[in-house]
């Protein structure tokens, strides 16, 4: 980002100077009467409407540390659009407070004066009502994965804005990308649901869509058009070979006829990947500048073990060393098992192309992804006025109390106190007692007893949970007394195969990465003697 700042007083300029250390890539301008106290400074020249206004679209973000009302006569005559204006940001000179004047969504102000308060130790005044309410931004959903916002939504966008904000039904359908977008450390407005299709959804049941999809023509978006927000996902990655010297026209127009005959969205593409013989190939290098696309090769021996290849070739493995370029690489880049688009052949002026794609698959937390509202998933109330977790049988209120425990093979205590519910945990058991009923683990000789806890003492674990296991005579000890932390950051995936192991008896170390495990201090041996002596100080308090 290119960033202008503007000072005109003394302590303006060293709110500039204080700025400048930590950006430090910034332009500053400061007037003479504050040049001494910003020595990175360059003279801002009087008056200032004069001096900005050449260079107002030469820089993406100007911070003026100055009134409001200069910057407003300042800009004012300068605004083009929101999609092309750049950010603006007051802060008075006594840096207090940092407001985003223009462009808080899309040119970034907001965020801009979020970072401008944190280092300046001021109150950021954000009045972007999305942002105030700490609700759904349509417009900025994608912006920090990169993902591409579909021009033909533009119209739109207001609409479904003004729907979040005025707690009018929204749903969110998202088919493909990163699954953490809610920013926020609680549960998503009651008027804001979620999907993963737009089949057999009723869109005049809605004031609103914001649809996730790579998809080029999403099936059923015809219906939402003049009220939906298109957001493309930085989720396909393209498998490509070709014939040595093969020209940028040819590879462009393959690429663009298997995109088209995909029904796959060229905005929604993140890499190319190839063999490592094609890593100087003319024309790859050339239209993955011209996309601004990764291009990223591997050698033989990382392409010859890789799972999921459909089409393997005697001649290219003759060729390559490898059985398969395309469907390999775009395996190998994508981190997947699974082709989306298997090996398609295309060929012109006596040049051969080949194109394959895979989806970059993303998992969430399963704590986040219960923060979101999903539709078809509303809670259900017993006849006792308590909710009912799925997968479990309402119980009698009042329950015979001379029945022993049912038996469990490991005995699990999850942290929900106050801060770990912050992050995520709260709720957590519920879920993951479905889980536990729904892998056949809620009974039997492996079954898992799961209780919830308040506060742990180990905060800085965040979310923790401690395994005991239960155990014959003749056994070992296999994950007793394990600490688990981070467990708020746990996938779905992830849970099911940490339960699979416990009652396997398979060490968690196996499942888990070493960052989802908590240290432990090792015993200290205590004497007779201080035993001794610690018992005389209590007896004679």
């Amino acid at each position: 980002m290119r960033i202008a700042i503007y000072a005109i007083t003394l302590n303006g300029a060293r709110q500039a100077q204080r700025l400048h250390r930590e950006l430090p890539f910034a332009d500053v301008f400061v007037s003479e009467a504050g040049l001494e106290e910003c020595a990175s400074a360059s003279l801002l020249p009087l008056p200032l409407a004069e001096f900005i206004a050449p260079n107002f679209h030469h820089y993406d973000c100007h911070i003026c540390i100055f009134a409001t009302g200069i910057v407003s006569r300042i800009m004012a005559p300068l605004l083009t659009d929101k999609r092309q204006d750049p950010a603006v940001i007051c802060v008075d000179d006594q840096g207090q407070f940092a407001i985003p004047m223009l462009s808080g969504h899309r040119g970034g102000a907001n965020t801009m004066a979020q970072r401008v308060a944190q280092i300046l130790k001021a109150t950021p005044i954000v009045t972007t009502a999305s942002d105030a309410a700490n609700t759904l931004s349509v417009d900025m959903v994608g912006a920090p994965f990169g993902w591409v916002l579909d021009p033909q939504c533009e119209a739109a966008i207001t609409s479904v804005s003004a729907a979040v904000v005025n707690d009018r039904p929204v749903l969110v359908v998202q088919q493909a990308g990163e699954r953490s977008w809610w920013p926020y450390k609680r549960t998503m407005p009651k008027h804001i649901y979620c999907h993963d299709q737009l089949a057999e959804v009723d869109n005049e049941l809605w004031q609103g869509l914001v649809l996730i999809s790579d998809r080029r023509e999403p099936d059923h978006y015809e219906h939402w058009q003049h009220k939906a927000v298109l957001w493309r996902p930085k989720s396909l990655v393209l498998g490509v070979g070709c014939d040595r010297n093969t020209p940028l026209s040819t590879i462009q127009a393959g690429i663009d006829r298997f995109l088209a005959e995909n029904n796959l969205s060229i905005d929604s593409v993140s890499a190319m990947a190839s063999i490592e013989l094609k890593a100087d190939e003319a024309g790859l290098l050339a239209y993955s500048q011209q996309q601004q696309w990764p291009f990223v090769t591997y050698s033989a021996e990382q392409l010859r073990d890789v799972k999921g290849i459909e089409n393997p070739s005697p001649y290219v493995e003759k060729v390559t060393g490898v059985a398969s370029v395309a469907e390999a690489a775009a395996l190998k880049h994508s981190q997947t098992k699974k082709l989306l688009v298997p090996k398609w052949k295309f060929k012109l002026g006596g040049y051969n192309v080949t194109v394959s794609c895979c989806r970059i698959e993303h998992e969430e937390a399963l704590s986040k992804h219960n923060w979101k509202n999903w539709l078809g998933q509303k809670s259900k109330i017993n006849a006792h006025g308590s909710e009912v977790v799925k997968g479990y049988q309402c119980k009698p209120k009042h329950v015979d109390l001379d029945r022993p425990m049912l038996y469990h093979r490991h005995h699990l205590l999850l942290c929900e106190g106050g801060r770990c519910s912050k992050e995520g945990s709260k709720n957590l058991t519920h879920e993951l007692r479905s889980l536990i009923k729904e892998m056949g683990l809620a009974s039997g000789n492996n079954r898992i007893k799961l209780s919830r806890t308040q506060c742990a003492g180990a905060c800085r674990n965040r979310a923790t949970m401690v395994v005991y296991e239960r155990l014959e005579s003749h056994e070992v000890p296999v994950n007793n007394g394990c600490w688990l932390r981070n467990v708020e950051n746990l996938t779905l995936t992830q849970w099911r195969r940490l339960f699979l192991a416990l009652a396997d008896r398979v060490p968690l170390s196996s499942v888990l990465e070493p960052e989802y495990f908590a240290a432990i201090d090792a015993a200290k041996p205590i004497t007779r003697d201080e035993i001794i002596n610690n018992s005389q100080g209590l007896a004679t308090q």
